[in-house]
């Protein structure tokens, strides 16, 4: 039986599971977190123990019934480092703030090993928060140190969160 080191210190309760397993979950709010892909139905398990409602996935070939036991979104695309289409951002931001208006919910962002594309994400939903760049910068480096936020993917969220904030500033939706 595997055990679970689940590490309660920041109040978030971050997983960090034991080396040799398979999903890794990072914390960066009490409703937000980023990590590696679902394989598992114990990854299903102990995501529905941490108390996971919607999954958003970027990994680009995989969509199976463990993911689909969340509400879920599916943005397929290689970790290639290019920007990502507008519609990507906007996809993504609608689906966290819907899941955002009911209480009680939380998000997991997930790719394959949790390294880069997710956690770039993670960093532009902290972003349409309200957060700095800096701010979410450190949310991010501080749930998983070696993680990386692509500069393309991170530009790309900053282009579309300008564009978001002046459509919202003449009355456009």
């Amino acid at each position: 039986m595997r055990v679970q080191n689940i590490c309660f210190a920041n109040g978030l309760g971050q997983g960090q599971p034991k080396a040799g397993s398979s999903m890794k979950v990072f914390w960066v709010s009490k409703r937000l977190a980023f990590g590696s892909a679902i394989t598992t139905w114990r990854d299903v398990e102990k995501l529905q123990a941490l108390g996971v409602t919607h999954v958003v996935n970027l990994r680009h070939g995989k969509h199976g019934k463990k993911i689909r036991q969340f509400k879920n979104l599916w943005l397929p695309f290689r970790d290639d480092l290019k920007m990502r289409p507008q519609w990507f951002y906007r996809r993504a931001l609608r689906f966290y703030r819907k899941a955002l208006r009911k209480p009680n919910t939380k998000v997991f962002v997930m790719c394959h090993h949790g390294a880069c594309r997710s956690p770039s994400l993670t960093y532009f939903l902290l972003r349409s928060s309200g957060g700095d760049h800096s701010q979410a910068q450190r949310a991010i480096l501080r749930a998983r140190p070696s993680a990386i936020i692509c500069r393309a993917y991170r530009e790309g969220g900053e282009i579309f969160l300008a564009f978001d904030k002046a459509y919202r500033k003449l009355g456009r939706n």
